[in-house]
């Protein structure tokens, strides 16, 4: 059996630090063997916070996956945000995170579906294109590997319908896509847990969202986390989430849900 961590959306530069040790302290007794970030390390994309964030994942000993999340461009530098919108990230992450991982059991790849700048008002919405898709989808429709998982920061599937902050530019088109060739995605950017099955025919796709990890802006749900154990017939979704405990905050498990792949 293998053990994801699934966190998304830290925001640091407006994390509780309560939180952040809380998750440092439970991670290596919970036994996770990689842990997939699904964007949103920063709040602003600054230098500082980007810092911040690399000491995090410093502290982490299991791989790391990483996809950048649409707060992780300089928010003020616009010059940035036009011609080199993911130059910190990669500079801060280089040494910490990979946007893939692969082992006998499982393959992971990641895919950006952020952008620095877009051709609407909203640039904080996700965007799926052909070019960025394809390599992740070839590299994971080869793969050996008995379970096959795609990280993005933005929903490409989710309660809301491809609607509000969950319009995701041509998610519809190319979920059948990627259901048919991932076991599980995962993904951010709403502060919202959820998970949807899509039937294929052969096997049952999960698509998977998460709270935001650390960040005191968190919409409808608490600040909260995902492990996923892996098995051959299904996943077991443990779903943590933040309360309140002597002045400051901890994580506790609230949910436990069986998602069967066949």
């Amino acid at each position: 059996m293998t053990r994801l961590a699934h966190i998304a959306d830290l925001h640091f530069g407006d994390e509780d630090p309560s939180l952040v040790t809380d998750f440092l302290t439970r991670l290596p007794e919970a036994g996770v063997d990689v842990v997939v970030v699904a964007g949103d390390l920063t709040q602003t994309g600054s230098r500082r916070e980007f810092a911040l964030a690399a000491d995090f994942l410093a502290a982490i000993d299991p791989p790391v996956v990483l996809t950048p999340g649409n707060h992780d461009t300089p928010l003020l530098d616009i010059a940035s945000r036009l011609t080199r919108p993911w130059r910190r990230l990669q500079t801060a992450m280089a040494a910490h995170a990979a946007p893939r991982f692969a082992d006998d059991d499982i393959h992971i790849e990641s895919f950006n579906s952020a952008r620095g700048a877009q051709f609407r008002l909203d640039w904080s919405l996700g965007v799926i294109s052909r070019r960025k898709l394809a390599a992740p989808i070839k590299a994971l429709s080869e793969s050996p590997a008995g379970t096959r998982i795609l990280t993005a920061h933005h929903p490409i599937l989710s309660p809301l319908e491809n609607r509000g902050r969950a319009r995701t530019r041509r998610a519809p088109r190319f979920a059948q896509q990627i259901a048919e060739t991932a076991d599980l995605v995962l993904t951010g950017h709403l502060h919202q847990h959820f998970a949807c099955p899509v039937d294929t025919g052969a096997r049952t796709s999960w698509f998977v969202g998460v709270s935001t990890a650390f960040s005191s802006r968190t919409r409808e749900e608490a600040a909260g986390f995902n492990l996923i154990d892996i098995s051959d017939t299904h996943f077991d979704l443990h779903r943590f989430d933040a309360v309140d405990h002597d002045g400051g905050k901890r994580f506790e498990q609230t949910g436990e849900t069986r998602l069967d792949r066949q």
